[in-house]
């Protein structure tokens, strides 16, 4: 049973480092589209003034930043970086409860039946956080990032408890 709860544990990890590159990458793509809207934006009205015989291009590029400025605001990306925010910070805090109990499951203080019930415990919280914030929100798996997540589960893991 022992091993099942470092697995569970580990695997809580590993998620939450899934999630945190999850959510810096969604927040560099949502900057990185505000840029180039503002960029765009700023240097078509100055081109349009100084190349006026390009002015039908310039108008055109302005209103494509316009309406992506607009509509970027029902792109998944954005709406899943509010709730990324949050599910992480709650995962983190199960995790952290997880470690701290992990030190009574490895010195023997808990029975099989308590070490069950406390890995089914950790399982339901993570259930009810999955709940409450991806019912209407899909995270498009990423073998990267899933990749980087396992990297730094590993490292951790190596540095915290060998």
């Amino acid at each position: 049973m022992q091993e099942k709860y470092w697995n569970y544990m580990v695997q809580t990890k590993s998620s939450v480092f899934y999630l945190d590159i999850y959510a810096e990458k969604t927040y560099k793509l949502e900057r990185n589209i505000n840029i180039i809207c503002a960029i765009a934006s700023s240097a078509s009205i100055a081109a349009w003034a100084i190349w006026t015989e390009w002015a039908y291009f310039w108008g055109f590029v302005i209103a494509i930043s316009q309406v992506l400025t607009v509509v970027k605001e029902f792109f998944p990306y954005a709406r899943q970086l509010k709730m990324l925010k949050q599910f992480v910070e709650e995962m983190k805090f199960i995790y952290i409860s997880m470690e701290q109990e992990w030190f009574r499951v490895a010195e023997g203080d808990l029975t099989e039946d308590e070490i069950n019930n406390l890995l089914f415990m950790y399982k339901k919280k993570v259930v009810e956080l999955e709940s409450k914030y991806l019912h209407e929100n899909i995270l498009i798996e990423n073998a990267e990032y899933a990749s980087d997540a396992d990297k730094k589960c590993d490292e951790y893991f190596e540095k915290n408890f060998s």
